[in-house]
């Protein structure tokens, strides 16, 4: 029996013992556990309960909230973080209610850290945890923040955006073709107008091969692949490119760039192609070319040599007969430079240089001068041009010949040598006509500096008109207020004249500013609501409207891409036209309307019957206008009555017309004598 005591006591001790140890070791296990959890780079947190109450929550998690543990743990969720609830509490009541994970990516929660409200974008998974009896008691939450990269990534895509509105409005033939087949991407309306022949629905998405299937055996092609292939960048001028239109195959001349497109992994993801279409300019070229070839073959027979001249570059093309006229062999290679040193001295200035400037301002060249061979022998030659233009109307090239003189001018000289002899009879008069010459000189000397004085007047007083013409006004004003009763009614009337007359002129200046100004070549776009462009035109106009007793009516207007002091000039113009040509005894009433319609239903030369266009109608109940004058009205300085009997200076509606062009729009006009206008905007969309 004690035998059987003392192992009842040592299996006692050993139960013990395992209990003590199983527990010890749970405990480690979960210390562990949470020690793991706390350092863990994401953030965890433990919620339990239907009021999310905060059993734990990680270093990560504290440092993503900007709170501390004590803030934080042993408290309600939205005690805590109020401002998350409206975005997330319906998530955490879905997932304890139906006990399925729930898993957020790029989640966006506005929350106070940091001292201010941020908005913040997260990665995360609710997941429930469930009870030995099956019920949900809580939730496992594990978040990352993803701020910045959502940043970032939202920052590419208005990079991208902005740069496809760059290759959209790009003056040049631009396309974005992606991946080893070319699927074309985007493409300008340059490049679909003028070298594709096709519609941005037509292409878009297709590959380039599909579509211009001529193109891939050409050079261009295959140039097109190894800068895809190689990520090197490849640039030609007057590429020959043949392509296939609505009117067959057309060959064109191309300045061409392809620029590879590189991923942030640096892989090559498409080619920027861009050209510019230089066809008229290579054939312009090439029928000088052919020009001056005929040209030569048609005086090979005769004394004259041919020559074209590079404006730009100073390249010179010649008939060999040139080279003999200079003393050399035909087969002498010779420079623009080098003709030029072969002048005499005492002419390359005077004579040639002066002849070469004369000509870029009147189009024709010509001089008589001396030239010296390689023999030291003086001779005399004549040169004829005549100077060619681009397409921009600059001087590009000059054609000419050139003729060996020197027969002629020795007969000449030996006829002045004779005449000599008699002239020593007319000393006196020779001296007489001396005088006067140098008579002449100086008062044409005088004459040169009087118009440049004038020129510089000029150039001030245009910019300086106005503030003359508003002491003009200012003194009359004053004279006629002090001075009233010491004047006739003849000088009343004089001085009344006078100030309408600086009030028309001063008009004049500023319609003719703001047409100028219409014309910069500076144009910021910005999307404008157009009611808000009209809420502040009609205060700027509230007096007209007042005393007109007038009435503005509009529809809602849209948000439009425009330049927004041309569209209030625009709409300036408009209303206060309508306010001015009103009949006698009746409130004008201005109805502007607005709305979409299609290019084919426009009856304006230059819509296009493919594209939908933005409609802003302005009709008024005014006198009206023939229709017959429907054009010139939009033309500047037309007016279509006198001045007494509605004031203004013509250029008002020329103005609308620039503005409109400026945004690729049109403009129409519709009116009947007595009955009224209307002016109808159309922008395309």
């Amino acid at each position: 029996m004690d035998n059987l005591q003392q192992h009842t006591d040592s299996d006692d001790r050993v139960n013990k013992t395992e209990s003590y140890n199983v527990q010890t070791n749970v405990v480690d296990s979960e210390s562990r556990f949470r020690n793991t959890m706390r350092q863990a780079p994401v953030g965890i947190v433990i919620l339990r309960g239907p009021d999310f109450f905060v059993e734990m929550a990680n270093d990560t998690y504290l440092s993503i909230i900007d709170k501390s543990e004590e803030e934080f743990v042993n408290k309600p969720l939205f005690v805590t973080l109020p401002e998350v609830r409206v975005s997330i509490e319906e998530i955490l009541n879905n997932v304890i209610k139906t006990g399925i994970a729930y898993n957020g990516n790029e989640f966006e929660i506005t929350m106070r850290r940091f001292g201010k409200p941020e908005q913040c974008y997260f990665n995360f998974v609710y997941q429930p945890i469930s009870e030995e009896t099956g019920e949900i008691s809580g939730i496992f939450v594990v978040a990352t923040e993803v701020t910045q990269q959502v940043l970032a990534k939202h920052r590419l895509e208005r990079s991208e955006t902005q740069f496809r509105t760059l290759v959209t409005q790009s003056q040049f033939a631009k396309a974005i073709v992606k991946g080893p087949e070319f699927v074309i991407s985007l493409a300008n309306e340059s490049m679909l107008t003028n070298l594709w022949g096709r519609q941005m629905h037509e292409v878009v998405g297709q590959r380039l091969f599909d579509v211009f299937p001529e193109l891939e055996h050409q050079n261009m092609g295959k140039i097109l692949r190894n800068a895809y292939q190689t990520g090197t960048l490849y640039r030609d001028s007057e590429a020959s490119m043949i392509i296939s239109g609505p009117d067959g195959p057309k060959e064109h001349y191309v300045d061409f760039q392809y620029a590879p497109t590189v991923e942030a992994d640096d892989e090559v993801s498409g080619i920027m192609i861009s050209l510019n279409d230089v066809t008229d300019k290579v054939r312009f070229r090439k029928q000088i070319t052919d020009a001056a070839e005929r040209l030569s073959l048609a005086t090979d027979g005769t004394q004259l040599a041919t020559w074209d001249l590079d404006l730009k570059t100073r390249h010179i093309i010649y008939s060999g007969r040139l080279a003999t006229i200079f003393g050399f062999e035909e087969t002498k290679l010779l420079t623009h430079q080098d003709m030029r040193e072969l002048i005499h001295p005492e002419d390359r200035k005077a004579v040639v240089e002066k002849a070469f400037q004369i000509a870029l301002e009147t189009g024709t060249y010509y001089y008589e001068a001396r030239i010296i061979h390689p023999d030291e022998s003086i001779h005399w030659i004549r040169t004829q041009g005549k100077i060619m233009y681009d397409e921009h109307h600059r001087p590009h090239r000059m054609l000419g010949t050139m003729m060996d003189i020197t027969d002629r001018k020795e007969d000449e000289l030996a006829l002045k040598i004779s005449e000599d002899k008699y002239r020593t009879l007319a000393d006196e008069l020779e001296s007489q006509v001396q005088l006067r010459t140098k008579e002449l000189t100086i008062a044409n000397s005088e004459l040169v500096k009087t118009n440049m004085e004038l020129a510089q007047f000029a150039y001030v007083a245009s910019h300086d008109l106005q503030e003359p013409l508003r002491k003009i006004q200012t003194f009359a004003t004053r004279i006629l207020e002090t001075e009233n009763e010491n004047l006739s009614a003849r000088g009343k009337d004089y001085f009344q004249r006078m100030q309408a007359s600086s009030t028309r002129m001063q008009q004049l200046i500023v319609d003719l500013l703001a047409f100028s100004r219409a014309n910069a070549v500076e144009k910021h776009y910005e999307k404008i609501d157009l009611n808000l462009v009209l809420q502040s035109v009609k205060e700027q106009l509230g007096d007209l409207i007042h005393q007109a007793n007038a009435e503005v009516i509009s529809d809602t207007l849209p948000v439009w891409n425009i330049i927004e002091y041309q569209f209030e000039q625009l709409f300036t113009n408009l209303i206060a036209n309508a306010i001015k040509f009103t009949k006698t005894d009746t409130s004008p009433v201005i109805v502007i309307r607005s709305g979409r319609i299609s290019g084919e239903l426009i009856p304006v030369n230059g819509a296009e019957a493919n594209q939908t266009y933005q409609y802003l109608s302005f009709c008024d109940n005014g006198i009206g206008f023939d229709p017959q004058f429907k054009d010139r009205i939009f033309q500047v300085f037309q007016r279509l009555h006198n001045r007494s009997a509605y004031e203004g200076t013509g250029i008002g509606l020329a103005i609308c017309k620039k503005i409109v062009e400026n945004h690729q729009g049109l403009i129409d006009a519709i009116g009947k004598p007595g009955i009224g206008s209307t002016f109808i905007i159309y922008l395309p969309l």
